[in-house]
């Protein structure tokens, strides 16, 4: 059950950094990180529809 859980949490955050280059991204104040994850996982979810 973990490995399955770790699976899925790091085939999301490859997907994430390949497509919206995450780990690059300079925005290191205030809620805008969270703010720009949510967006990006937004993103991936209408790509994938």
């Amino acid at each position: 059950m973990i490995r399955l859980h770790w699976g899925v949490e790091n085939g999301l955050h490859w997907t994430l950094d390949l497509t919206f280059s995450e780990d690059a991204c300079g925005v290191p104040t205030g809620h805008a990180p969270q703010n720009l994850a949510l967006l990006r996982r937004i993103a991936l979810n209408a790509l994938n529809l």
